[in-house]
């Protein structure tokens, strides 16, 4: 369950991905005197690894080295990209070439950190990646509790919504259904508290958007 925003800050983790143990030591002791929590890998194919079996509920962001042998950092961002985990990363390296440093960024890399690493562009990276990670989580809690409000809608109620993004009045939902005007009001009342919509415009912008997330979800299922 993604935090409220006031503790997110203690939930954010900063993922170490790099081959050379005395880079990953040196680090992890930065970041600890910090007080940065941390999950310390030997390179990209172990942090695939792991991320294989529940990446999708880590937040924080991707500190990740460029000079790996095997999955290089280049690759790795592929990979991470391809997999939806969704880290901001913060690319490191003891050479930094220029295509190197374009190739990262092109694949929306926070920063492009060459080692030896100077602390302050460390800690201004990762709150540059941090506070990427806290909208996105703060997004996903808005969504999920829309969600959440929908779910508390009866059938009809669901009814109600749908004819309301429609822009029908209160008499035409009531003819459209055949119910009395007096019924559709009261619904549309239960409607408007679940919904925590406090005016007719924030109604119709939740609906709406519930209604396109769920043709989003239908189409990609179909087109699985």
């Amino acid at each position: 369950m993604i935090e409220p925003r006031d503790r997110l800050e203690d939930t954010l983790t900063v993922f170490v991905v790099d081959d050379d143990a005395l880079s990953r030591d040196s680090l992890v002791l930065l970041l600890g005197q910090r007080g940065y929590r941390t999950r310390v890998f030997d390179g990209a194919e172990s942090f695939l690894a792991s991320g294989a079996r529940g990446a999708a509920r880590w937040a924080g962001c991707l500190l990740a080295d460029f000079d790996m042998p095997g999955i290089s950092g280049i690759d790795l961002m592929d990979c991470v990209a391809e997999r939806g985990i969704s880290l901001p990363v913060i690319a490191m390296s003891d050479h930094g070439d220029a295509a190197a440093v374009r190739q990262a960024f092109k694949r929306s890399a926070v920063d492009f950190l060459a080692k030896p690493i100077v602390e302050a562009d460390l800690v201004a990276a990762i709150a540059e990646a941090f506070d990427i990670e806290q909208r996105r989580l703060q997004n996903e809690l808005a969504q999920q509790q829309q969600r959440d409000r929908v779910g508390t809608l009866t059938r009809r109620e669901r009814e109600i919504c749908d004819l309301v993004t429609n822009g029908l009045s209160n008499r035409e939902i009531a003819a459209a259904l055949g119910i009395s005007h007096r019924t559709a009001q009261v619904h549309r009342g239960h409607v408007m508290r679940k919904m925590q919509a406090t005016t007719l415009a924030d109604l119709i912008a939740l609906c709406r958007t519930d209604n396109n997330k769920s043709r989003k979800q239908t189409g990609s299922t179909v087109s699985v």
